[in-house]
């Protein structure tokens, strides 16, 4: 009898004990998968940074040798989508502004300025002494960029350091000083970009526009404790509010002071990290993403859409409407453009990712929102848009549209056009007529893939 009373409890315990044993080693499995997915991201999106900024460097050296008009518009067009594709790529990378701040700027400033080029030699311009000279000073700037980028790889190639670092995103993590440590050696990367050069050009990003205020930001300071709050709320969350801790809240500085709060889900197998920029200015949140791995496509883009639009609602951003999006690796990022009494505001506009397993909101971009929006004082057009048609391309077909948009126009300028679309064979474009004076403002082509529907 007395072997019977203690065989049971320890026949239980060894049950208990083998149940938590194995529930422990099912939670360290789920936490290495999901370390080993986030890694695999953080190469890929490395890799591609290089291969977009050893392109860059490219172009820019064939610029300096190339003399006709036509060829140049072409080069700058390419720099633009391979500078912009470079900036995607590394802010994909969960590193602190000031390991990548100057480089993403460089990047942001050499597509703009290539942008801004292309619309002079497109008129059959050529360029001229100072141009030149600036290409250059951005060419050996994206020489040193490239070599800098290229020995990375060769470390990472030669197993001296791993990115795997980056989806450790603990406080010790970024204050340990070892030779592995991947975030140190983009520091290095920031210093040697410490020579870019200053662009003052007919551009959104030139550099005599840093000091540009946010017209967006409403209201007084808040404290690092009402940061976190309002990061908690803006969180879309799966599980009730009490499954979700702040890690730490910092202070990211920018043209937007921010604070960045970052989020993690109490329990493990929720496997979600979420950060939170709330400006200092209002509380307004400047950017949110949440790192966690998105399952099998149930969602349709229309359904994701719906989803993305009922977010925005319920965090107080109204008279939004969607216009295009892109879609790849299991979400699908919509942009949305302000409005005003019925006028398209497109320099106000706020990108929302949303995953198309669950439809759960894992990421919002508000930073140009932010910057550009106010009420403002909209003229009235001096055209009808029956009017503004007749000066549309007649190898246009199927034509439609005509509503108001404001549309940016070179130095932190704007102006009131028609938006028309039509098709010419397969191709499907959108040409912007000035509703004062009826000039062909811009035209933009459609791009339609299987990732989405672009504007180039």
């Amino acid at each position: 009898m007395n072997r019977r009373r203690w065989l049971l409890p320890l026949a239980i315990g060894v049950i208990l004990l083998g149940s938590l044993g194995y529930w422990g080693y099912h939670q360290y499995t789920v936490r290495k998968q999901l370390e080993i997915a986030l890694t695999n991201k953080y190469y890929r999106s490395f890799y591609d940074t290089l291969n977009n900024i050893q392109n860059v460097e490219v172009l820019l050296s064939k610029l300096l040798v190339a003399q006709a008009p036509e060829v140049d518009n072409k080069i700058l067009l390419e720099i633009w989508q391979r500078a912009n594709a470079a900036q995607t790529n590394l802010n994909q990378l969960p590193l602190p502004d000031i390991s990548i701040g100057r480089t993403a700027k460089f990047l942001t400033q050499v597509g703009d300025y290539a942008y801004s080029l292309a619309g002079k030699v497109s008129s059959g311009e050529e360029k001229n002494q100072k141009e030149r000279e600036t290409l250059s000073r951005l060419y050996k700037q994206a020489s040193t960029l490239n070599t800098d980028l290229q020995d990375i790889e060769r470390q990472i190639a030669a197993g001296k350091l791993y990115l795997s670092e980056l989806s450790r995103r603990t406080g010790r993590v970024f204050q340990r000083q070892e030779p592995k440590l991947a975030s140190r050696n983009f520091q290095t990367v920031e210093e040697h970009m410490k020579g870019i050069p200053a662009l003052i050009y007919d551009g959104p990003f030139s550099d005599h526009l840093e000091k540009k205020k946010p017209k967006g930001l409403t209201g007084g300071k808040i404290t690092a404790e009402q940061a976190r709050k309002k990061a908690l709320e803006f969180l879309d969350r799966r599980f009730p509010p009490e499954n979700y801790a702040v890690e730490r809240v910092n202070i990211n500085k920018g043209k937007i002071r921010a604070y960045q709060v970052d989020i993690a889900s109490r329990r493990p197998s929720f496997q979600e990290r979420a950060a939170v920029a709330v400006s200092e200015t209002g509380g307004h949140v400047l950017w949110y993403t949440n790192a966690r791995n998105v399952g099998k496509q149930t969602l349709s883009l229309e359904q994701a859409r719906e989803k993305a639009k009922e977010f925005l609602i319920r965090r107080g951003y109204r008279d939004l409407i969607p216009t295009y999006y892109e879609h790849g690796g299991g979400v699908a990022i919509f942009n949305f453009a302000a409005t005003q009494n019925g006028v398209i505001l497109y320099p106000d506009q706020i990108k929302v990712t949303v995953a198309l397993d669950n439809g759960q909101v894992v990421g919002l971009e508000a930073a140009s929102y932010l910057m550009n929006h106010h009420q403002r004082e909209i003229p009235r057009p001096r055209i009808t848009a029956a009017q503004a048609r007749t000066k549309l391309s007649p190898h246009l077909k199927n034509v439609t549209g005509g509503h108001l948009a404001l549309i940016p126009a070179g130095v932190d300028k704007e102006r009131l056009a028609y938006e028309f679309r039509g098709q010419l064979d397969n191709d499907t474009f959108l040409i912007y007529i000035n509703a004062l004076d009826g000039k062909e403002e811009q035209v933009l082509r459609l791009v339609r893939n299987p990732e989405g529907i672009l504007t180039l």
